[in-house]
Parts: structure tokens; sequence; C-alpha cells
């Protein structure tokens, strides 16, 4: 589950756990979370943000797929053995996807 947590984080930033900006206990999931939610819009890969989303509905998909993403990555990147099983994981995954393309329709 960590490693599909710290991949999401990836996917979503831009940003790879081994990026020089990760010194001093700095990681990528303390990176994230510290920016979470206000802040998220900041550190999201430049690759995500497709100005027709951004000038049309930012603040739609920011809520309703973006932060809802990045705090699944969280919670499955977090360094305790709290992480959520990947029953759950994938039951939230899938709740995301089908928002998404049912506003698609």
């Amino acid at each position: 589950m960590y490693s599909f947590g710290v991949l999401l984080l990836e996917m979503l930033t831009g940003k790879r756990p081994t990026d020089e900006m990760f010194v001093d206990g700095l990681n990528l999931h303390n990176f994230t979370n510290s920016m979470f939610p206000d802040r998220i819009a900041e550190i999201l890969d430049p690759q995500m943000v497709h100005e027709e989303y951004h000038r049309l509905c930012a603040e739609t998909w920011m809520e309703s797929y973006i932060i809802p993403l990045v705090a699944l990555g969280l919670s499955c990147s977090m360094e305790s053995q709290d992480r959520p099983g990947m029953q759950d994981v994938c039951a939230k995954f899938c709740a995301i996807k089908e928002s998404f393309f049912e506003s698609c329709v």
C-alpha cells in the first residue's frame, strides 16, 4: 500500500521521492501533506493542469478529484501501519473515477 501511495503522490506532483529537494527529513509524503489541502494547486504537476479545466471548473475539479486523490495517496503512504487496506483503497479510487465519468457525460 505504501508504494501505491508514493506512486500516486509522484504522479500528482510530478516529483520523485528521490528529488534533491527532499533533505533533512523532508520527503514526498511530508511535502505534500504540508500543502494539503489548501495549497495543493501549487504543487501539482504542471502537466496535470489543463488550461480548459483550470478556466472552467478549477474549484470543482480540485475538490471533486484532485484533493480526494491526494488524500488517498497520503493515507496510503503514511509511515505508520495505519494505512488503509487494498479493498478500501480500491473502493475510494473507484468512487473518484465514477464521479469523474459521471460528470463528463
